[in-house]
């Protein structure tokens, strides 16, 4: 990067008389400005970028400084003309945004008793975007790392991270801060510990000499905490005196009245924006915390953000609207029964018996304790991990202590029924010829003819064997497996409008209550 000598201010119109204002200022360490054609400037510009001396940004900068200080020198001065001439856009960016965000962390930080300049901290970290992502995986306005989110209550899971939460990372990045302060006794320290952490604070002091201030430390600190402090005083300049630069936002983002709703079913937020004829990702961007589009299964109480002049509508019509607006899975066709060919010889059948075991299940919840992981639970609880992920829908591998997982456990029901189970070890098949008859008058059976106790015999003629073998090819069954909310009403309307009284007399339903889990012949 060669040096080079900067215009004090370029005043660019497009009618007659225009001008180009310069004067010179001491050399700096920035890119070069060239200019070929000044006609072609004159005619394709009409920006006027302000250029200021060391002497008055200085002098501004100690106007501005409270609680922090506020230092002037090379690395601040080249950030600030970063913000103000080469990188004008992002600074305009972070205007229209400020309306938004600066009252909440102001409210906070009044709260807490901490120094107002501090919420300029949350555009060094992200710019004012709550959904911000690093590529270190810190996460949200305050760019919180998953570990100090938790350190700090922020819920990580599944379908929420309260790490863009707006006012709940407020909150966690206030208590943050003034631990750090304590730890450290100066804001400047807090800040640089704020970005690198405590540890690689301590070992810059240590690597000084025993040094207490950013500016001593600042050699032995990594290379990007060097310019974290820097960014913010230059941030703290360029927001202040945006209008001295000749920077204007173009479209202001302010915040709106909202309401809250408590919900406990699994809604889709667009259907609901629907309802409430709200642009469709208004309820969205409201809830920047929430992963998903809607709200799971299995939620109770969830507080999501409305405006509040929605409120009075969705009050009179709060039933039917929820109701338009339940989040519903993408329907699953289930797999059809495949059923094994069978021979035409006449075949005997042992089949061992055993008791009958319902289809049902009953709902439990689990709550994760520390050190647990999918495949323990899944183990204690005789459940494989796939079916854990989809009854929670959980994409990953990560669970959180005190979380609660849905387990589905069968109910055992041991009747006096008996059914037939064929399995390879339990299984005997022989046809006719293989299997010795006696036909003697007084001929009884030997030993080796006699079926083993608890042994269900089914003889089977070639003829029935096809004509079975037949009808269950021209009419194979149709299983459905119950999911959560699921209703024999539903289920009827998605199999070709079978009626409920069929469903019920082909699976010996006495009432309308199913449990997931359940298998229901359809057709």
């Amino acid at each position: 990067m060669r040096k080079t000598t900067l215009l004090t201010g370029l005043v660019l119109t497009l009618g007659l008389g225009s001008a180009l204002q310069a004067q010179e200022m001491p050399t700096l360490d920035v890119p070069a400005v060239q200019v070929k054609d000044t006609t072609k400037v004159l005619t394709d510009s009409v920006e006027f970028i302000p250029v200021e001396t060391d002497e008055l940004i200085q002098d501004r900068l100690s106007c501005l400084e409270q609680e922090i200080p506020l230092e002037f020198n090379k690395q601040v001065r080249g950030l600030i003309d970063y913000f103000t001439i080469r990188n004008r856009k992002y600074t305009r960016r972070v205007l229209e945004r400020k309306p938004m965000y600066f009252p909440m962390f102001e409210k906070a930080l009044a709260k807490h008793n901490m120094p107002d300049e501090l919420k300029y901290l949350a555009v060094v970290e992200s710019a004012l975007l709550p959904k911000a992502v690093s590529s270190a995986k810190a996460v949200g306005l305050w760019q919180f790392m998953d570990f100090t989110g938790r350190d700090f209550r922020l819920v990580q899971n599944h379908y929420l991270d309260e790490r863009m939460d707006p006012e709940k990372s407020t909150e966690a990045a206030c208590k943050f801060l003034k631990q750090l302060y304590r730890m450290f006794g100066s804001w400047e320290m807090a800040l640089a510990a704020y970005n690198c952490g405590p540890g690689n604070v301590r070992k810059a002091i240590a690597r000084s000499g025993g040094k207490n201030t950013f500016w001593g430390i600042y050699p032995y600190l990594p290379k990007e905490t060097r310019a974290y402090v820097p960014s913010f005083t230059a941030l703290v300049y360029a927001l202040n005196h945006a209008e001295d630069h000749n920077l204007h936002p173009a479209n202001l983002q302010t915040p709106i009245a909202v309401d809250t709703l408590l919900i406990s079913q699994p809604l889709d937020l667009k259907l609901l924006a629907k309802q409430l004829n709200l642009p469709e990702n208004q309820i969205v961007d409201l809830n920047p915390a929430l992963k998903l589009k809607h709200i799971p299964e299995n939620v109770y109480n969830f507080p999501l953000r409305i405006p509040a002049d929605v409120r009075p509508f969705l009050a009179e019509n709060r039933l039917a609207i929820l109701d338009s607006a339940r989040y519903r899975a993408p329907y699953k066709a289930p797999a059809k029964l495949k059923l094994p060919a069978l021979t035409e010889e006449p075949t005997l059948i042992l089949a061992k018996a055993e008791p009958v075991t319902s289809d049902s299940a009953t709902k439990t919840f689990y709550t994760v304790r520390r050190n647990d992981n999918l495949s323990k639970i899944a183990k204690d609880q005789n459940v494989t991990v796939e079916q854990l992920k989809a009854w929670n829908k959980i994409s990953g591998n990560v669970l959180m202590a005190n979380q609660k997982l849905v387990v589905y456990k069968p109910e055992s029901k041991t009747g006096q029924d008996v059914k037939e189970t064929p399995a390879a070890e339990k299984t005997l098949l022989a046809s006719a010829e293989e299997m010795p008859v006696s036909t003697g008058k007084n001929a009884g059976p030997s030993a080796n003819d006699v079926p083993k106790e608890n042994a269900a015999i089914v003889m089977v003629s070639a003829k029935q064997a096809s004509a079975k073998k037949k009808a269950e090819v021209e009419k194979p069954q149709t299983v459905h497996h119950v999911q959560p909310g699921d209703t024999l009403w539903n289920i009827s309307r998605r199999y070709n409008n079978v009626s409920v009284e069929k469903l019920r007399k082909a699976n010996k339903l006495k009432g309308d209550e199913l449990k997931p889990g359940m298998k229901l012949i359809v057709g």
